[in-house]
């Protein structure tokens, strides 16, 4: 009774807004029984007076302490402390936005690429070598639509005359689970190219990067790391930093397409973005017309249009890398330190999990998420919950739960028909080395959910 009577008063000091007072009273507690119900609140505490680094230290003295997303969202508040006092960098030439000749709006400064965009700049710091001078124009027209064309649309417009295409395959490489799928099923002398923030932010790159090493060391395969702001575009629509569209993703490779010499740029887009709309609905995804218009942009470019995983699920892209000798390294997590995942988020839920990995299924994140309609990750999502025991996070979801999942982690064959006929064969033959294809007649086609 004493310690309720204790915690109510805490509570009552708190519900005020006295976080200072409420947060000392609770030291005093952390020493008792009520050392859980005290951990959780001077991190609520914390947050609310804005003291976003003692947060960070206290939750890292008390793992548990965060029960919703505190800590991520301190480190974004940090960030963008941070970026308002350091600025967005610009180059030393400067030139105003120029709409009529828009590769004008392209510079170079040492191994710093800049482009002047209607509202700013940008900057991606390029290999030792690389000239703005001889890369060719379709390039970069093809850059620039990827990276503006949402707000300018200006850059879907152009004609830059015939790029003769290169002699090597490339791969937007991120470390995550579809990406390593991707270079598991491509030929081993693949280029492997990330794209670094360079600000701060409450991404994490010391997960990917330990990937990164691991590969090194048992492959002895680099992997090209291209730091750049661009995803800082978005931010001036009111949107959060990301990329612009999803081809954004890869546009240091666009850019370094004459330096590396290549003949088509890989996405890791699994059957969840391709097959099916919003990982819900089935699509005729060869007949669309993003598939038309984006694969006829790449040639444009000389550069073929590469989804190498079009063919598989997020289910069958966790298989593959479960059954590679990379199962142990590779990880999605965008929030994780060193080689250890958050355990916290979205992808800790449908992609750690999966793996056997250990995750709080209770996190703010996860138990939002599958509450929301539609639903996040769409079939994936059903599959994860229906995999991992977990639908009573989400009772309304039991409805969709009865149905065959047993096609989800096989391989869609239809899918190689979309594949660059010079890596068909080595991504047929690589697919069969880990997983199945899908029985005849195709679930996938039958997909709609309304969930």
């Amino acid at each position: 009774m004493i310690r309720a009577l204790r915690r109510w008063r805490i509570r009552r000091l708190y519900n005020a807004g006295h976080w200072s007072k409420a947060r000392q009273k609770c030291k005093v507690e952390m020493a008792g029984p009520n050392r859980d119900f005290a951990a959780e609140l001077i991190v609520r505490c914390l947050y609310n007076e804005n003291l976003w680094r003692d947060l960070l230290d206290f939750a890292k003295s008390h793992p548990g302490a965060d029960r919703g997303d505190y800590v991520h969202n301190a480190r974004r508040k940090i960030a963008e402390e941070i970026e308002a006092a350091e600025g967005i960098p610009e180059p030393e030439q400067k030139n105003e936005w120029n709409h009529k000749d828009l590769l004008s709006n392209w510079l170079q400064e040492g191994n710093r690429l800049w482009l002047r965009h209607p509202w700013g700049w940008v900057h991606w710091d390029m290999p030792e070598g690389y000239m703005l001078n001889n890369t060719h124009p379709a390039l970069l027209h093809l850059a620039l639509e990827v990276l503006l064309s949402p707000w300018v649309p200006e850059t879907k417009n152009w004609d830059a005359g015939v790029r003769v295409a290169g002699k090597h395959h490339s791969l937007s490489y991120s470390g995550g689970i579809d990406s390593t799928a991707a270079m598991i099923l491509m030929p081993e002398n693949t280029i492997l190219a990330y794209h670094q923030r360079n600000f701060t932010s409450t991404l994490n790159h010391s997960l990917p990067h330990s990937t990164f090493e691991c590969i090194k060391e048992r492959t002895n395969r680099d992997v090209l790391c291209i730091p750049s702001n661009h995803e800082k575009i978005r931010t001036f629509h009111q949107k959060q930093t990301g990329f612009s569209t999803d081809h954004a993703a890869g546009v240091h490779l666009i850019l370094l397409g004459d330096f590396l010499d290549l003949s088509g740029i890989a996405f890791g887009t699994p059957i969840d973005n391709t097959w099916l709309k919003k990982g819900l609905n089935y699509r005729d995804f060869k007949n669309s017309d993003y598939w038309e218009k984006w694969s006829k942009k790449f040639h444009d470019a000389g550069l073929s249009y590469d989804l190498v995983i079009n063919h598989l699920s997020e289910g069958a892209t966790l298989k593959v890398c479960r059954n590679s000798k990379f199962h142990d390294i590779v990880n999605s997590c965008l929030r994780g330190i060193g080689a250890r995942w958050c355990g916290k988020c979205w992808k800790c839920f449908h992609k750690n999990g999966p793996l056997g990995r250990t995750f709080d299924a209770n996190s703010n994140e996860i138990v939002t998420f599958l509450n929301t309609a539609p639903l996040r990750s769409g079939f994936h999502a059903l599959w994860a919950v229906k995999n991992q025991h977990l639908d009573h996070l989400a009772p309304r979801l039991r409805a969709h739960l009865n149905q065959d999942f047993s096609w989800w982690d096989k391989g869609y064959l239809p899918g190689l028909n979309l594949i660059n006929p010079a890596l068909r064969t080595i991504i047929k033959e690589n697919t069969e080395k880990y997983i199945e294809w899908m029985p005849q007649p195709y679930q996938l086609e039958r997909t709609h959910i309304d969930v």
